[in-house]
């Protein structure tokens, strides 16, 4: 009778003990947080590739213009040169933008877009999935390139106003060398190299092969942005043009990455330079005061925020944040 007693008694109290840990057990699994996704290692390599590109666009630019260099020094030793070097330099120029500068640029641009389409197809196209016309091109899309293009001509206007007068010698001596290239004189090589062939190229070489190899180091978007747009800048080799030309970098760069194609940034880039070569000539009809050149820039302002959110709120964007 005792022992009946005993078992009736201990064998609740076993019961207990092995639904205990079943319940601990369960507890702890619903407390313990899911596991974190591994985070990225920056890629440092890549950061410094980012960099070659660059040094190869401008190298190709370089060593396509030395033979009709050339050809213009043999054309003015054959004429009368002068024997001042500050007037033989000028006459050297002249000689090279009259005569040979078109083929200078277009074999330049040619080469060019042969290296870069290349590498930008089989380095970062080729082996990943591709993203069609329809995928970014949209009713938002169109808008914040016309946004982009519109918004960052009238700012850049304006602050080449202020430029001219904080800094009168700098800005005289950008025209100048404007003017030396030979781009603004020839309206052969403004329309095949200027508008059409040289924003195709340079979008090849910062928002191709450049962006692929800074997202290929793991670093955030932001940097990636601001990184090929200094970059953009560093290309064009002169103060002015750098400084202006690294705000739009960042704004195709951002568009780059919201869109991951170089469609939406190729177009943005021929309409900004359409609109930066005979836009400018329309508006300088008008004969704007400096203080409408001014008020127009400061609105201009607003037209770039509202694109910035009109892409962020773009269902064919990207959804993180840049």
């Amino acid at each position: 009778m005792s022992e009946n007693n005993v078992d009736q008694q201990v064998q609740p109290v076993q019961t207990a003990q092995q639904v205990q840990p079943a319940e601990t057990v369960q507890q702890a699994q619903e407390v313990q947080p899911a596991a974190a996704a591994p985070k990225k290692r920056v890629r440092v390599g890549f950061i410094f590739l980012s960099i070659v590109p660059v040094a190869a666009l401008i190298g190709i630019q370089s060593v396509t213009q030395i033979p009709f260099l050339i050809k213009a020094i043999f054309d003015l030793n054959s004429g009368a040169a002068s024997g001042d070097p500050f007037a033989f330099g000028e006459e050297l120029l002249e000689i090279f933008n009259t005569r040979y500068a078109v083929y200078a640029y277009l074999l330049y641009a040619v080469i060019g877009l042969i290296v870069f389409g290349l590498w930008y197809y089989l380095g970062f196209v080729k082996k990943n999935p591709k993203v069609r016309i329809k995928e970014v091109f949209g009713v938002k899309s169109i808008l914040a390139v016309i946004g982009v293009v519109i918004g960052l001509q009238f700012f850049i206007n304006a602050a080449f106003v202020i430029a001219f007068w904080v800094f009168p010698d700098t800005m005289n001596n950008y025209v100048e060398l404007m003017k030396a290239s030979g781009l603004m004189d020839n309206p052969l090589i403004t329309i095949l190299y200027g508008i059409l062939l040289g924003p195709v190229l340079e979008e090849l070489c910062l928002r191709g092969v450049c962006f692929g190899f800074l997202e290929k180091s793991n670093i955030k978007p932001f940097f990636i942005i601001l990184i090929s747009g200094i970059l953009f800048g560093i290309m064009h080799m002169n103060l002015v043009q750098g400084i202006y030309a690294s705000v739009l970098g960042f704004f195709l760069g951002f568009l780059r990455y919201k869109y991951r194609s170089l469609k939406i940034t190729v177009a943005a880039h021929i309409l900004f330079n359409l609109m930066g070569t005979y836009g400018d000539q329309l508006i300088s009809q008008l004969n704007l005061p400096e203080g409408g050149t001014l008020i127009l820039g400061g609105l201009s302002l607003f037209v770039l925020v509202f694109t910035v959110i009109l892409v962020n709120g773009d269902n064919k964007a990207r959804k993180e944040t840049a």
